[in-house]
């Protein structure tokens, strides 16, 4: 019964903060992008331990992160998420125009030109979603992919929920199978969360 309650209330957090996206235009979500990418670079070139970023092509509604990927070219090596029936693989992309629309309209990776790579080699994982809140939850879209992908990194690797403004709040409901976040990342800043360096 708990456990179909915190459903039915994921359920409205995701109405809200999809309502709230929906109120915002391409151009200014683009800026808030650009701006993200410009945190995002800076804040990784100071982690020098970083070497593999597993990130994500994004659709309409969430931070487009191509920008970042472009911007630090050469220097790290990105993975991008692929949907292999029900789980996530990651796979090593140069050069992000490679990628095909997949599963649900998504650009993603060929596994016959992309190499797969071990959820374990990720230094950083950025981490899509509907919603996070401060203290590190993660509202995906209800399908479970990140649910089952996030327990495989290590537990020294970041991960970082990325999201715009909007889409923080002080309180998400948490499920016993969820993964918080180490640390969030928005067009204000990058900060770590206390609930997912405890």
């Amino acid at each position: 019964m708990g456990n179909q309650r915190s459903i039915q209330e994921k359920q409205e957090h995701r109405r809200r903060i999809l309502r709230s996206l929906a109120s915002t235009n391409k151009a200014l979500r683009r800026d808030w992008s650009a701006l993200l990418c410009d945190k995002l670079s800076a804040w990784i070139s100071l982690n020098r331990e970083i070497e593999v970023i597993a990130t994500y092509a994004s659709l309409d509604s969430e931070a487009d992160l191509s920008a970042l990927h472009l911007s630090l070219f050469g220097h790290y090596q990105f993975a991008y998420p692929r949907v292999s029936q029900r789980n996530l693989s990651f796979h090593l992309v140069q050069d992000p125009s490679e990628l095909k629309k997949g599963a649900f309209n998504i650009l993603e990776p060929d596994p016959l030109h992309h190499p797969s790579v071990s959820l374990g080699s990720v230094d950083l994982c950025l981490c899509p979603g509907i919603g996070f809140s401060n203290n590190g939850a993660r509202l995906g879209r209800g399908k479970a992919y990140y649910d089952s992908a996030l327990p495989l990194l290590a537990a020294d690797t970041f991960r970082m929920g990325v999201a715009f403004d909007l889409q923080i709040r002080d309180y998400l409901p948490v499920e016993s199978h969820d993964v918080c976040m180490t640390h969030i990342a928005t067009p204000s800043g990058i900060r770590p969360t206390p609930g997912g360096l405890s």
